[in-house]
């Protein structure tokens, strides 16, 4: 029985704990919002809210959290209670915490809510005895005190607990300074030893390497100039015995004579002897020029305090100078993103003193690349690349001479493997000085029965003064009249011949059972017979030939960039303006190697790159080529080429008196290819001419979408054209239909 009295009373006594837990969170709740917002909890909200702040003041809001702090002490069965001792020391902190308000406020006449009755009518007495700062420090101590203790926290334990802490972290501190120091030196020693295999120490103790890639062999370039310069010797002697044995002969008028194409005679060019223009003709450029090794460690070390001011650690490893491009690699700390070098690019341009830097990352060497403008930029030269041995030793026939690297190397590339590049730049930026490039470097290679070059120059003024060499060619006439392309519709037409060439082409690689240009000179070589040329197709300004004629312009290129790779045909596009209208994407889908000088945005980057960066370029020939299927971009600097070089080559290769000859493009294309697509537009002539008094309009377009097939609608339109039921004005691009001959026509053909 007494047991059970036991427990009963220990229940009696925990629900009471309970019931006056709840109590005393609900009465801390209800001070609180009373305090808060006296105007919601009605009268009795507002008499104790009003009594609360004119006894304690601002400590009113202490007393919530007191009584806040015995609901939890309750709520907690296993807390002692400590009754007496707890209500004691609550007290007290609320009226030290008065008397603190009080003093603060009276002392520094701040505005803000006082002690109230309480703390104004105590505080004097502590300012009278220890004055207004020893007051403040007594009271203040003395509160955190009462009420560190009312919450049962213990200062002893926070106090030793902050004091060791803070004794670990200098010794952890001292320990690791100590071990830094003791490092240092192998590191530095490791270095030395092996510098690519062991992680940097991200301070500058050694010099950067100067690394000069640059081809210096005198003696061989020597060699090589001496036996041009005999090659040419021999040439003019040859060609001056020639002109001594014609010229007493009698000068005639040239009698101008239509001749039927099957009545040319046909000139085998293999007997003719041909020289390939000698490198004296092009001026050196800074091939050889001396580097100064002093300013670049002084810009590399200018570079690392760059970086170094905006908290990059970062060493400069190696130096790779140019002629106008110095690439600075440098190594990053571990733990520092690229991303946070290529942030500030613009201000490593403003401390480098330069216009733009380009940022790229080194892959075989796990550095960063910072290409920085030189102060004093070099001449780059044709000279310099033709007269390398890549470009010696380079078997294909469309070997280009691109640029140089930032290092000054000569760079070589094939444009037979690309197979067709997109050029683009701003106006002054050297594309078409690059243009001009790539035309010599194939003249520098090739015999004009090897080679032959559709030059189509809208502004009729960058490749005029090609118009005498024998490697033109042009569909549309005959060898003697071929000249540089100037009129858009000539260029049309031209592209549309070009097609079919292409398909003749291919229907005799077909009979011939060969796969591409390569397999089927090979075939004729050893058969003795006629083998076919590569025909490059250079289109300077292509932004004004879409303007003209964007349609029969991009059919035309599109059909040729798919098909033409394998019959030795490719296509050079460039323009001014890289826009989506000019550049579309059928066009951008089948030029995988892309040339980019400085474009005006980098909206026009993305265009010809798919990524920024030319729109940073210097101009003057800096460039961006992307080769075929290659991740990023190469910086390369393209080379000088004045007017007069031009000339000089131009003038070589023509007094050679090389014959223009080309078989015409017709009987390139088997007669049967031919009877049948006559047929067959013969057979669609009836349907058509009902479709043009259906519609009363004739297009291509239309065509296409009723027959099907750009080819099948190409055809009938040459016979409506050849029959005369249409025709087009000069100068318009639209046709023009006799109506009264297609009525004719039907009435009697169609039963």
């Amino acid at each position: 029985m007494a047991k059970k009295n036991k427990k009963e009373l220990e229940e009696y006594k925990k629900s009471k704990r309970l019931l006056l837990g709840c109590i005393c969170c609900a009465v801390a709740f209800f001070l609180l919002y009373a305090l808060i917002s006296a105007s919601d909890t009605g009268i009795i909200g507002e008499a104790l809210s009003s009594i609360m702040f004119s006894s304690f003041g601002a400590s009113s809001y202490i007393i919530p959290v007191i009584l806040f702090w015995f609901g939890i002490l309750y709520f907690i069965t296993s807390t002692i209670l400590r009754t007496r001792i707890d209500l004691i020391l609550a007290v007290v902190s609320v009226t030290l915490s008065s008397i603190l308000f009080s003093l603060i406020k009276n002392s520094f006449n701040l505005i803000f809510q006082d002690g109230g009755w309480l703390g104004n009518v105590l505080y004097p007495f502590f300012l009278k005895f220890f004055g207004k700062w020893g007051s403040i420090t007594i009271v203040g101590i003395l509160f955190i005190f009462f009420t560190a203790y009312f919450f049962r926290i213990s200062l002893f334990k926070i106090a030793k607990y902050l004091v060791v802490s803070t004794i670990s972290d200098i010794k952890q501190w001292y320990e690791y300074r100590k071990a830094k120091k003791q490092e240092r030196p192998n590191i530095v020693q490791n270095k030395s030893k092996d510098q690519t295999n062991e992680e940097p120490y991200f301070e500058q103790t050694e010099k950067p390497r100067i690394i000069d890639s640059r081809q210096t062999k005198k003696d061989d370039k020597e060699n090589f100039v001496q036996e041009q310069i005999k090659s040419a010797k021999e040439h003019e002697e040859k060609q001056t015995k020639v002109h001594e044995d014609y010229k007493n002969e009698p000068v005639q008028e040239p009698v101008i004579e239509q001749k039927p194409v099957a009545q040319q005679e046909k000139i085998d060019t293999k007997t003719f002897s041909y020289t390939l223009p000698p490198v004296t003709l092009l001026r050196e450029g800074a091939l050889n020029t001396q580097i100064n090794e002093s300013e670049l460690q002084e810009r590399a070390e200018a570079l690392r305090k760059a970086l170094e001011s905006f908290k990059i650690d970062a060493v400069v490893q190696d130096i790779i100078p140019g002629p106008v491009i110095t690439r600075y690699d440098i190594v990053l700390a571990p733990g520092v993103k690229l991303q946070s070098v290529m942030n500030i690019s613009e201000d490593i341009s403003l401390a480098m003193k330069t216009a733009a830097i380009r940022i790229e990352p080194v892959p075989e060497k796990s550095a960063v690349g910072i290409e920085i403008p030189n102060p004093k930029a070099s001449l780059v030269s044709l000279r310099d690349i033709i007269d390398t041995e890549e470009f010696k030793n380079s078997k294909s026939l469309l070997t280009l001479a691109v640029g140089t690297k930032t290092d000054g190397s000569g760079y070589i590339s094939n444009l037979a493997k690309m197979p067709h590049l997109l050029i683009a730049g701003s106006t002054g930026s050297g594309k078409s000085v690059g243009v001009h490039n790539i035309i010599l470097s194939i003249l520098y290679k090739a015999r004009p029965d090897e080679v032959k070059f559709i030059l189509i120059d809208p502004k009729r003024v960058e490749m005029t003064a090609y118009k005498d060499i024998p490697h033109l060619y042009n569909p549309c006439c005959m060898a003697d009249d071929a000249d540089v392309i100037t009129r858009p519709n000539e260029a049309s037409d031209a592209l549309k011949k070009l097609v079919k060439v292409m398909e003749g082409r291919y229907e005799k690689y077909a009979s011939n059972m060969v796969r591409n240009i390569e397999d089927y000179n090979a075939k004729m070589t050893a058969e003795g017979g006629d083998k076919d040329y590569y025909i490059i197709v250079i289109i300077d300004e292509l932004a004004d030939l879409m303007m003209v004629a964007s349609k029969e312009i991009e059919d035309s290129i599109q059909r040729l960039a798919q098909m033409a790779r394998a019959v030795g045909i490719h296509l050079i596009l460039a323009t001014q303006r890289p826009t989506v209208n000019v550049i579309t994407g059928t066009i951008k889908a089948n030029f995988p190697a892309r040339l980019s000088f400085q474009t005006v945005s980098a909206v026009d980057s993305k265009v010809i790159l798919d990524s920024i960066g030319a729109e940073s370029l210097i101009g003057k020939g800096d460039m961006l080529f992307l080769p075929p299927s290659e991740p990023r971009p190469v910086r390369l600097q393209g080379a000088f080429v004045s007017s007069k070089e031009i000339e000089q080559v131009v003038k070589f290769i023509a007094d050679q008196d090389f014959p223009k000859f080309y078989e015409p493009p017709t009987t390139e294309v088997s007669q049967a290819a031919a009877a049948t697509a006559a047929d067959k537009a013969e057979k669609d002539l009836i349907p058509a001419l009902k479709l043009i008094l259906e519609r009363r309009r004739i297009s291509q377009d239309l065509l296409k979408a009723q027959f099907g097939g750009s080819a099948r609608a190409s055809n009938i339109l040459s016979v409506l054209e050849v029959r005369g039921f249409i025709h087009k004005p000069e100068g318009t691009n639209r046709w023009e239909i006799n109506y009264n001959l297609v009525e004719d026509y039907l009435r009697i053909n169609d039963n």
